[in-house]
């Protein structure tokens, strides 16, 4: 997900230290600043998957813009040791750029997410045709992600006694994911029936899902159900609906950690997510390439399937909103090396546990 940002700060690079000689060395881009909630998580559990892989991991950020990401990872190659392979987020506007500047170094990467579309997506083609150091995507379905989250709060307003259903749906900013997300939702909705009152963009923002719905309830008192493209959105219009009395459902993305104990008290109702692993289950393909593997020659892409979490799953999945646990997930048990005949089983599911640790 790219979260757009309008921070500008100098270029950083932050290092996870392998003693290994001959460890991998990888350049996670981060696209958004350092600490945002989202991304923070990501790099997180991928930065827990280094330590334990044996691979040597730098982290740059794009600061949610694509011309500083692409003027980060320009002077990062410039300036530092080439490394051996790079994950990132490709851009919408600057997808181009950067493909052509990994080429040109010669380094294989591997893209997160499936965020070109249209002509750009002509032009980059597919991982391999244009660009043959591009491995591939490792993604998910947005618009299956969409549908299950607006299903799920569909059937938690039944579930409290609404029997006629008035949703409204806050996206994040216009173009990309969000709007494969929310066209989930608008999916879901006309399938049964029920007609979405309005669709607003808040930028990913707390604060203007927060005016933004305070807006929404005056104009549609009837709303009783509030879907977001992320939990940090839906916080903000939690608060909203809170000063208004209004009791409807909310939902988001992201599996942020306060998600866990707003669902707990039941003040948010579903959150899809389990994304957060995506840079972790990249590094994990990486380093079966660099042994040897034959996935990233014979496949172009690595799907996998989110999952939404609600009051009823929590307690099998509480234990991962402490970073500290990340550690504690066998990364090498997914990995397919001596596994010829496998397939890789990225899913949140991977992530389920009996007992919290």
């Amino acid at each position: 997900m790219i979260k757009k940002l309008f921070v500008a700060m100098a270029f950083s690079v932050c290092s996870v230290k392998v003693s290994a000689a001959d460890s991998i060395n990888v350049l996670f881009v981060n696209p958004s600043l350092p600490g945002e909630p989202f991304w923070h998580r990501v790099q997180g559990a991928t930065e827990a998957a280094a330590e334990q892989l044996g691979i040597r991991l730098n982290v740059i950020y794009g600061e949610g813009n694509r011309i500083i990401q692409l003027s980060e990872l320009t002077k990062y190659l410039n300036y530092r040791a080439t490394p051996d392979y790079v994950i990132l987020i490709n851009y919408p506007g600057g997808a181009e750029e950067s493909l052509r500047l990994l080429e040109k170094y010669e380094i294989n990467h591997i893209t997160l997410e499936q965020t070109i579309s249209g002509p750009e997506k002509l032009a980059i083609g597919n991982p391999k045709e244009i660009y043959k150091y591009w491995l591939g995507e490792l993604h998910h379905d947005n618009d299956k992600a969409g549908y299950v989250l607006a299903k799920q709060l569909y059937l938690q307003a039944k579930s409290k006694g609404h029997k006629e259903i008035y949703p409204v749906a806050i996206n994040g900013h216009y173009g990309t994911e969000s709007d494969i997300r929310s066209g989930g939702a608008s999916r879901f909705f006309a399938e049964v029936g029920v007609a979405l009152q309005q669709t607003v963009y808040a930028g990913w923002s707390k604060e203007q899902a927060f005016e933004k719905t305070k807006k929404l309830l005056s104009r549609y008192p009837k709303t009783n159900l509030i879907w977001c493209a992320s939990d940090l959105m839906a916080m903000g219009a939690l608060t909203a609906a809170g000063e208004n009395n209004n009791r409807a459902v909310f939902g988001g993305f992201d599996w942020l950690n306060d998600t866990f104990e707003l669902i707990r008290d039941d003040d948010l109702h579903a959150s899809v997510g389990g994304h957060f692993m995506m840079g972790a289950w990249a590094l994990v393909s990486i380093y079966d390439h660099h042994n040897g593997h034959s996935y990233w020659q014979n496949n172009s892409e690595l799907a996998f399937d989110l999952m939404v979490l609600t009051k009823e799953n929590l307690d099998s999945y509480h234990w991962i909103k402490s970073a500290k646990n990340w550690h504690s997930i066998d990364y090498k048990a997914m990995s397919l090396i001596d596994k010829p005949d496998a397939r890789y089983q990225f899913s949140p599911k991977l992530l389920r546990k009996t007992r919290q640790n």
